[in-house]
This record gives C-alpha cells, sequence and structure tokens, in this order.
C-alpha cells in the first residue's frame, strides 16, 4: 500500500502545474493559414509572457483531413485536437465547448476563427487587465489584413497570394505591430477602439464564468455558426462584473474564404439576413451586448497610434 501511494504520489509531483491561461483556437482548412496565428502566439513572438504559463490548443472542427504537425506543431505548449468530418458540426462553437472541456487553464482567450493573428502583448495584457476584477472580460478588437474589409478587397484581387507576399515584405514576426500597418478596419474597428462592437474575435474570461453562461449555444446550424460569436459575447458581456477593451493590441484576419469574410458585400449581406432570424429564433432577441459599458485599457505602440481617434 505504502509503494502504491509513493507511486501516486511521485506522479502528481512530476506533473507540471497547469497553465495560467488556455488559448482556444477554432479552425477549419486552414493550413495555409494556421502556421501564422500559432506563430503570433507562442514565445519569444508573445512578450511578457512564459511559456510555462499558458498552453494553446488548436481544435480543428471537421476539416477532410488532419492538419500536418509541422503547421501546428510549433511550441511544446500547442496541442491539436482533430474533430473528423463525421462528428463535427457546422457550428465552431461546439468545437471550441469541446476543446475547453480538455483545457487545463482555469482563464481563457477564445479565438473562434483559427486565421487571426495576433499582436505580440495580447496575452500578457489580457491576463493583466482579466486579473484586476473578479469575474472580467476582456475583448480585442479586430483588422482586416490588406488595403480594405475583405468583403470588399477580395472583389478587387486581394487573395492568399498577395497577402503572402505581403506578410512577407512586413516581416511582422520581427515586430508584430506591423500589423496595424498592413490592415484595415473591420466592423469592430472602423469607429476606432473607442467605437461599439457587439463582438470580439479574441475574448478573455475565467473557465468559471465559461461554464456559468453555459460556454457557445450549440443550437446554431448556419455554416460557420451564423453570429454564434455574437450571442457568446453578448451573453459573457452580460454576466460580467467589469468588460474591458484592450487599446493596443488586435486579432488580424488572413484571407481564406471564410464563412462571412470570403463573401462579397452583396452576399454578406443577405446572410446576415439568415443569420439574425436564426439567432433571434434562438435567443428571443437579437444579440447585441448593450448592457455593459466598455473600459478601455492597455498601452499604444507607435504603429497603432493612428487608430486611437480613427472613425472620429
Amino acid at each position: 500500500m505504502f509503494k502504491r501511494l509513493f507511486r501516486r504520489f511521485s506522479r502528481a509531483a512530476a506533473e507540471p502545474p497547469p497553465p495560467r491561461l488556455s488559448v482556444i483556437v477554432a479552425c477549419y482548412k486552414m493550413e495555409n493559414q494556421i502556421g501564422n496565428t500559432v506563430r503570433s502566439l507562442v514565445t519569444p513572438y508573445q512578450k511578457q509572457i512564459k511559456s510555462k504559463e499558458f498552453e494553446v490548443i488548436v481544435v480543428d472542427n471537421g476539416s477532410p483531413s488532419p492538419l500536418p504537425e509541422e503547421t501546428w506543431k510549433l511550441a511544446k505548449n500547442v496541442s491539436y485536437l482533430y474533430i473528423p468530418p463525421g462528428e463535427a458540426t457546422p457550428n465552431p462553437g461546439t468545437a471550441i465547448n469541446r476543446a475547453v472541456r480538455k483545457a487545463r487553464g482555469e482563464n481563457l482567450a477564445v479565438i473562434l476563427d483559427g486565421a487571426r493573428m495576433v499582436s505580440p502583448g495580447t496575452l500578457s495584457w489580457g491576463l493583466r487587465l482579466l486579473g484586476l476584477t473578479a469575474r472580467a472580460v476582456v475583448a480585442v478588437r479586430a483588422w482586416h489584413l490588406g488595403p480594405k474589409f475583405q468583403p470588399e478587397s477580395i472583389l478587387e484581387g486581394y487573395n492568399h497570394e498577395v497577402e503572402k507576399a505581403m506578410l512577407l515584405e512586413s516581416k511582422w514576426w520581427e515586430n508584430g505591430y506591423r500589423l496595424f500597418e498592413i490592415s484595415a478596419a473591420s466592423s469592430q474597428t472602423r469607429d476606432g477602439f473607442a467605437g461599439r462592437a457587439i463582438e470580439s474575435t479574441c475574448l478573455f474570461l475565467s473557465r468559471r464564468l465559461f461554464d456559468e453562461i453555459g460556454g457557445f449555444n450549440e443550437g446554431y446550424k448556419a455554416p460557420g455558426g451564423g453570429l454564434v460569436n455574437l450571442d457568446f459575447f453578448c451573453r459573457a458581456v452580460d454576466a460580467s462584473s467589469n468588460a474591458f477593451t484592450l487599446l493596443g493590441e488586435g486579432t488580424f484576419h488572413q484571407v481564406h474564404g471564410g464563412a462571412a469574410t470570403g463573401l462579397g458585400t452583396e452576399d454578406l449581406k443577405e446572410a446576415l439576413v439568415r443569420w439574425t432570424e436564426e439567432s433571434v429564433a434562438l435567443r428571443g432577441e437579437l444579440a447585441a451586448a448593450h448592457k455593459n459599458k466598455f473600459i478601455l485599457a492597455g498601452h499604444i505602440p507607435r504603429e497603432c497610434a493612428r487608430w486611437l481617434n480613427y472613425g472620429n
């Protein structure tokens, strides 16, 4: 009996402590994009945070085949959860819920779209603000790589090859804040940091709060989840004590033919009508996240300064 207890104690002592943060990244058919995203989420690119403080879980929601390991295994703290087509649903929120159950961190950063690179202080600043008050949420705003809002730029010839060359020329891995200089506003940032936003493509919250609100609503059936991210954001914000908008950091969307960003402007308008009808049927109202005022907090890198008063 003593030997069994000793072995159990030895195994427990050998296991590393859980990380402070679990970053959940959902993807689908993103072999050309996921490498940039993961590279932007690990050290040494991410600053003022140690690898042992966080883990990254890439959850693949129904791609025809698993991603090659060399595309995502860029650090020891990165893992990959593959959900085959027969098990996956069109709603990536279902995949995120599954990945959260596997996650070990007491705090979460949820990135619904695996094509979204992040700036180098996102994780450290997100954790810092999350720790200021109990039940806080921290929202990171989004930009689109390229010269225009991507539903417009793709109609003018912007594509993966153009974007790849632009990213290489920028040498973003040397200074990730350069991504602000080669990006255009999205619906979240067309009025700057202080403008109203109804979703976040990188949201920090505690696991306890995630569980309390029931995670993502798995009732959404539209391809890409429709407005599932707006629904989750609204419920998280309404349940929070304080909602922060993170200044000076952002997510940057790579073009990939996504359920929303891969549509032209007219097709996107038509899709929004269908998605809105589905969301209202599930919620009884449209998700708006208007019941909590956001607190602007963070810093302003030089490359980001022009966005502070953008849209004013």
